[in-house]
């Protein structure tokens, strides 16, 4: 007997399954920020890397091997040094980078910086794939950093500080090693399995986060004596964060149209920003609201198709 129409749909998602898995990506992505926040109370921005992607590479690693262990070696012959690359900065850098900001910069409002990925990846697109320029998406761009100008300099409603800039600045290199890790990863997922690139990509990230333990051997003494919040907090980095929402991100990404996918990605700030708000009571002003909502619309536009 044929199976029934339901069951054969439901097998292959459901026409409301990715969107609503892609809804809970967001909503995670937008916790991480809290997660990173937290776990640079305890370790520097170098082993933040370290505890997350180790356990990261070991996931994935486990995941792949036993059932594609001959096309990911192929991959890495082929290919190994622009996966470890996109290993080194769309996990590694962005990472430090991203932690070292918010030692000093709010939860929330590096969220909200994350959110200019779009417009460093047009930016890069043009210089590096040769994509046409557009007035439209130039315009987008400069009304994006207008908005992270207003976040920055009136958002958090006290008196901003050299160092307060010198963060926020430190903070936007995350989204540029990011933007570098999608151009430089545009011509690998045109060949290869794009879940397949990104899991080894991950794994080449826990291997050099693995010789950042040379860097101070003694992490790994003081890692016992770290409080429950702060590994629940690795864990949620590691597993929902990354391996979870990756897996979701690319499965969906063969399913629906990829601009339909990348829209869900304008939920991540708003998630941020609230959770920040609750949990971690940092405060909502009338300016960060009215600069996240510029900076978004200016995201929007850069990234309109």
């Amino acid at each position: 007997m044929s199976e029934s129409a339901p069951r054969r749909a439901w097998l292959a998602g459901g026409p409301a399954l990715w969107p609503a898995l892609l809804v809970l990506v967001a909503l995670i992505w937008g916790n991480s920020f809290i997660a990173v926040k937290h776990i640079v109370g305890y370790v520097s921005p170098l082993e933040l890397v370290v505890v997350r992607f180790v356990p990261v590479a070991l996931i994935f690693a486990g995941l792949l091997l036993p059932l594609r262990g001959r096309q990911v070696l192929a991959m890495i012959r082929s290919d190994g040094w622009r996966l470890a690359f996109l290993g080194l900065t769309g996990a590694v850098l962005y990472n430090i980078f991203l932690g070292w900001g918010e030692t000093r910069v709010a939860a929330g409002t590096a969220g909200l910086i994350i959110a200019l990925n779009p417009t460093f990846t047009y930016a890069l697109s043009i210089l590096v794939l040769g994509e046409r320029f557009a007035w439209r998406r130039a315009i987008g761009l400069a009304v994006a950093f207008g908005g992270l100008f207003v976040i920055v300099r009136w958002g958090s409603g006290r008196p901003v500080t050299l160092d307060d800039l010198g963060f926020a600045l430190i903070t936007m290199l995350a989204p540029l090693t990011w933007a570098v890790y999608t151009v430089s990863g545009k011509s690998l997922v045109a060949r290869h399995p794009p879940l397949l690139v990104v899991g080894v990509a991950m794994t080449f990230a826990g291997l050099f986060s693995l010789a950042l333990v040379l860097l101070r051997p003694e992490l790994l003494a003081e890692l016992p004596a770290l409080p429950g919040s702060f590994w629940w907090a690795v864990l949620f980095l590691a597993v929902p964060c990354t391996v979870f929402a990756f897996v979701v991100w690319f499965s969906a990404l063969e399913r629906m149209p990829a601009g339909r996918v990348a829209g869900f990605v304008y939920l991540v700030p708003m998630f941020a920003v609230t959770f920040s708000r609750w949990l971690l009571d940092e405060p909502v002003t009338p300016a960060l609201l009215l600069g996240a909502a510029i900076l978004i619309a200016g995201v929007w536009q850069v990234n309109r198709a």
